[in-house]
């Protein structure tokens, strides 16, 4: 797997953050309705990440690459997922204002950005809210999803890779065998 059709995957998916917030906007849907879409592609985008992941690690393992070429991807990995993130907070806050908690009426674009960018990166380093919390379901369901990511991400990267990777080739070696 490129990391350009990986990127470009991540794209994707924020794509789709931006369209639903574009479909709000338009006041085609109720917001709640809205509010529930950028829900449920967060949630594939979660499953994806992680499936992404786990693919990345099997390659890895059938291709004997170096560990440092791992850890490139998961860092990679972490950028994407923190910027999907912030787009999914915004398009929450822009769909409803009372999503969070803790932030100027007064912010332009630009200090939106920077602070959702901000809470997404607390939010997956383990470091907590600070001033900025989610208060309705949706938001808490979404801060969800990233925490549960970023265990996931953490536990592959902090994992004995050496042993995972040793345990996936031994498997492959097996099934090679059985299929001979």
């Amino acid at each position: 797997m490129k990391y350009n059709d990986l990127i470009f995957k991540y794209a994707m998916i924020m794509i789709f953050g931006i369209i639903i917030f574009y479909i709000d906007e338009k006041d085609f849907f109720d917001y709640t309705l809205t509010l529930f879409l950028i829900d449920i592609l967060a949630l594939i985008k979660s499953i994806l990440i992680v499936y992404l992941s786990y693919k990345k690690i099997v390659h890895i393992t059938e291709h004997d690459i170096p560990y440092h070429v791992y850890l490139r991807f998961m860092l990679i990995n972490i950028f994407l997922v923190i910027l999907s993130f912030t787009v999914d907070y915004i398009c929450l806050y822009k769909v409803d204002h009372h999503s969070f908690i803790g932030l100027h009426k007064n912010f332009n674009y630009p200090e939106l950005i920077f602070e959702f960018w901000y809470f997404s990166v607390l939010n997956f380093s383990f470091f907590g809210y600070g001033y900025l919390m989610p208060i309705s379901v949706a938001s808490k369901f979404v801060v969800l999803l990233e925490v549960l990511l970023s265990f996931t991400t953490i536990f592959f990267v902090l994992s004995d890779f050496v042993s995972l990777k040793d345990s996936l080739s031994n498997r492959l070696k097996e099934k090679r065998k059985q299929n001979e």
